[in-house]
């Protein structure tokens, strides 16, 4: 067997193959002898068919399966010698079987390019953390009242604060009537931060039963495309307005939470929370930082194939996830909205990889098993049940690949390095 490999692209590897005759016709021979052995035919006992008559009967079948077998184990064998390591379907071109010639065909696979990273360990990238200031702190907590506010009817006009329940009679967009309408499932707040202010106009100073006509010009980048950019005419009717009370930080309310006996308690729980994120967020931010500047200072190029299954597997997401109100994108539409998404994802895997690899960065068993205590003090399991189950699934090997992502990622920022 010749063979000949070449690189038009750092991702494609090129093949071409030259059988020699000899090697072709033994294999048909060793393949007609096998037939011999095994097939009936009508006046003959088994095995005691004349090879020419198997050779009239079933020589082109045995040419075409040794041409396929020859192909396949010779891919195979040119691989292992020339290093490659396809990550693509093969595709056979070119195919020349001239009877008394070499057989020739050609292959094309296509291959994960060598990738060299450079400078990776001398990154100044470091997170920016923000500083928390007590007013954060308040409006949290006050976000937390917020959230078990009780609403109470009241019997006078509505004002800046309030909250109207109400109902379309009627909706007209640029002079077409709606003929489903959908009416709002919350309470509107009067002066609220999302609101139109026509909204706010025609909701303020109405009381219970009573009815307005509000006129509202949509921007062109609303949300509802149907609306985008048009003028809707809405016939509402107020069927209830309602006061927002705060509850009062006491006992009862920080039992809400935990075992707080001091609003100050709480507060510095808060900020311990808050501060976790905003570390995570600026950890975010500096690992997308680091990996963006490692692709600029060493760009290479990502393998179509490899860019297709990313497609593959979000348009399968998309199908499995989606809530049954979403439309479902084609996958046409995801290749064109996340190429460069695919291509930034797919290059950071690439690195991180080569970095692990490089530095010898890895998950420890002291590690895998911290995170998996973790998950069973979360779910009420026991440990050494839930790591038995973890390894079966194999969980156990996507938390390695996490932790050794991380510690990488951390890595590259500066932490862990002397």
């Amino acid at each position: 067997m010749k063979t000949t490999v070449s690189e038009p692209e750092s991702w494609k590897r090129v093949i071409e193959f030259e059988i020699s005759t000899e090697e072709i016709n033994a294999a048909i021979d060793k393949k007609l002898n096998e037939y011999k052995r095994e097939v009936k035919l009508p006046g003959f006992r088994p095995g005691k068919t004349p090879l020419n008559v198997i050779k009239q009967r079933f020589g082109d079948a045995a040419k075409a399966a040794v041409v396929d077998d020859t192909v396949k184990n010779s891919y195979k064998t040119a691989c292992e010698e020339h290093n490659i390591v396809p990550v693509s379907q093969a595709s056979v071109t070119d195919m020349k079987e001239d009877e008394g010639e070499p057989l020739r065909f050609t292959i094309e696979t296509e291959v994960d390019p060598v990738i060299e990273i450079k400078n990776y360990d001398k990154l100044k990238i470091k997170p920016k953390v923000k500083k928390l200031k007590d007013s954060d702190i308040d409006d949290t907590l006050e976000n937390l009242r917020d959230r078990f506010a009780e609403f109470s009817d009241v019997d006078r006009a509505s004002k800046k604060g309030d909250y109207i329940r109400m109902e379309y009679n009627k909706v007209v967009i640029d002079g077409v009537e709606k003929a489903e309408i959908q009416n709002p499932t919350y309470p509107v707040e009067v002066g609220g931060e999302n609101s139109f202010k026509e909204f706010d106009k025609g909701l303020t100073g109405v009381k219970a039963g009573e009815e307005v006509e509000i006129t509202v010009k949509f921007p062109k980048d609303y949300s509802d495309k149907e609306a985008a950019g048009k003028t809707g005419e809405f016939s509402v009717k107020v069927l209830s307005v309602q006061e927002k009370k705060l509850p009062e930080i006491n006992e009862e309310f920080l039992k809400k939470f935990g075992d707080f006996a001091t609003a100050d308690a709480l507060k510095e729980k808060i900020r311990e929370g808050m501060e976790k994120e905003e570390l995570d967020k600026a950890n975010a931010d500096a690992f997308k930082e680091v990996i963006e500047k490692i692709i600029e200072d060493n760009p290479f190029e990502v393998p179509p194939s490899r860019v297709e299954t990313f497609f593959d597997m979000m348009h399968e997401d998309y199908a499995r996830y989606r809530k049954p109100e979403e439309p479902m994108p084609t996958r046409e539409e995801i290749a064109e909205r996340f190429k460069e998404h695919a291509l930034f994802s797919l290059k950071r895997m690439r690195i991180i990889d080569y970095v692990s690899d490089k530095e010898k960065i890895k998950a420890t068993q002291e590690e895998v098993d911290k995170q998996i205590e973790e998950l069973a003090q979360r779910y009420g399991q026991q440990f050494e049940d839930m790591k038995q189950l973890f390894r079966k699934n194999g969980t156990t090997n996507r938390i390695r690949h996490e932790i050794r992502e991380k510690k990488t990622l951390e890595y590259l920022i500066g932490e862990g390095r002397e």
